[in-house]
């Protein structure tokens, strides 16, 4: 698009915003900053931003506790496109005009037990008129929803579970009910508890916190600024995660996108408005999960992304495109932060998914002719059942992902195996389970991580600096 015929859509479109007129929503701007429009409704902020090179950002915090819901930037190209994401930022802006419904979800061992008690919590719930929903499910469905709910609460049978249960969904406020009130199916008096406990949860801040970068011990540096971004899918929202790395590794730009769903153009958003600030980018390198072929990027598993054209994206960006899958980003990136290790495997397990491996054997990232190495998935384990029933639970987790380390060591015998897996907090009951398969001083070190989004980030730049 023209600048000019560019600058006009901008104008259009910022006068049409304000025209708007919605029962839901309070739409305005000050005078005194006329580059800001803000949509207003009793639970949720939403702000619109006007920047230089007609760079438009739409942002939505949960006003209950200060989350961000939903953050995206873009540069205007046609109106159509403005408009889509106009209305997807409403979307959820709607999920916060009336106080959000608190979701209570009810788990004993099968979920028969506890349905009675959740209806008679939703009957109570409603001449009382609180703002509750009460569900019920059995515990190998727990781990899989969990995420889902405020307040997770645990029958008697299962009330042993609980320190595991709080340290996996440590998000949730859990709580064992208490056998007297189980039994007697104390509606009143186990609304009490929840409250309480609802009322003394601190408002837990971390998830706001950036973490730090991670310092490089290899030798590689950026000559020139290259954008890394790094897709990453979790149960409630998509993230894209980028970072501009300038000369030796500085850090320019990083920042995240967070949508419900993604299509490719919010990957073209988020290249296009970085280039257009920094045209001198000379390199991109993207990480995602899927199966990497000469032209495609499947199996993504992302809600609106069913695959990434790589032949559409090299045609559209004169910069050179590095694509990596996101275990093997990460493997890369947790090889260049230590100095230990010459030989390392990166495991992946997420909930509800296939896992992946990523492999580095002397310093050299294993892909394989076809970019399959670490494609566990096809693996023929001898497992007691199917890998989406093992992953909702600890302890089908234990069991998959004791297999899967067992034939890396067996033909990779790494010095190290880097876990990531929600359902396996600690590594101790994953070492114990290893030695009922290999003898123990043939047991590489485990090591815990609990965010690969830095890791992806470095092993992206690292890839593309080492690419000519």
């Amino acid at each position: 698009m023209d600048e000019f015929l560019r600058d006009i859509s901008v104008s259009v479109f910022k006068e049409w915003i304000l025209f708007q007129k919605y029962n839901e929503y309070q739409i305005n701007f000050n005078q005194e900053d006329p580059d800001k429009i803000y949509i207003t409704t009793e639970y949720g902020n939403g702000t619109i931003i006007f920047n230089d090179y007609n760079i438009i950002e739409f942002q939505v915090i949960n006003t209950l506790n200060n989350e961000t819901e939903f953050y995206l930037h873009f540069q205007m190209k046609t109106m159509k496109h403005a408009l889509e994401l106009f209305y997807e930022m409403l979307d959820c802006l709607k999920k916060l005009v009336h106080r959000p419904i608190t979701k209570i979800l009810l788990s004993c061992s099968g979920g028969l037990t506890t349905s009675f008690f959740a209806s008679k919590m939703n009957d109570a719930a409603r001449l009382l008129f609180l703002n509750y929903h009460v569900e019920a499910i059995g515990y190998n469905q727990l781990f899989d929803v969990g995420n889902d709910y405020d307040i997770i609460m645990l029958a008697p049978q299962i009330s042993f579970m609980h320190a595991k249960v709080q340290e996996i969904l440590s998000n949730q406020i859990v709580i064992n009910i208490p056998p007297q009130v189980f039994a007697k199916y104390d509606v009143g008096k186990m609304i009490a508890i929840m409250k309480e406990a609802f009322d003394n949860k601190k408002n837990d801040s971390l998830s706001q916190i950036k973490t730090k970068p991670l310092t490089i011990h290899s030798h590689i540096h950026c000559t020139s600024k290259v954008l890394s971004l790094s897709i990453i899918r979790n149960s409630n929202r998509i993230h894209i995660a980028y970072r501009l790395y300038g000369p030796h590794n500085h850090i320019i730009i990083d920042k995240e996108i967070i949508k419900n769903k993604l299509v490719l153009q919010d990957i073209c958003d988020v290249i296009d408005t970085i280039l257009v600030q920094h045209p001198d980018t000379k390199k991109i390198g993207i990480s995602l999960p899927g199966i990497i072929t000469d032209n495609l990027i499947t199996s993504l598993s992302i809600p609106g992304l069913d695959e990434v054209s790589i032949d559409y994206l090299k045609q559209k960006y004169i910069q050179k495109m590095i694509f990596t899958n996101d275990v093997n980003a990460v493997a890369v990136g947790y090889y260049a932060s230590q100095k230990e290790y010459q030989s390392l495997s990166v495991l992946f397990q997420p909930t509800s998914f296939f896992g992946g491996a990523g492999t580095i054997i002397n310093g050299q990232l294993i892909c394989g002719p076809s970019n399959l190495a670490g494609e566990v998935q096809y693996l023929p384990l001898n497992l007691s059942d199917k890998v989406f029933q093992l992953n909702k639970t600890p302890e089908g987790t234990l069991e998959l992902v004791s297999k899967i380390m067992i034939s890396i060591i067996s033909i990779i015998n790494p010095e190290a195996i880097i876990l990531f897996s929600s359902l396996i907090p600690q590594t101790d009951e994953l070492k114990e389970e290893l030695t009922k398969y290999i003898p123990q001083e043939y047991i590489p070190h485990i090591i815990k991580i609990d965010n690969l989004n830095e890791y992806s980030l470095l092993g992206s730049m690292i890839l593309c600096a080492q690419s000519s």
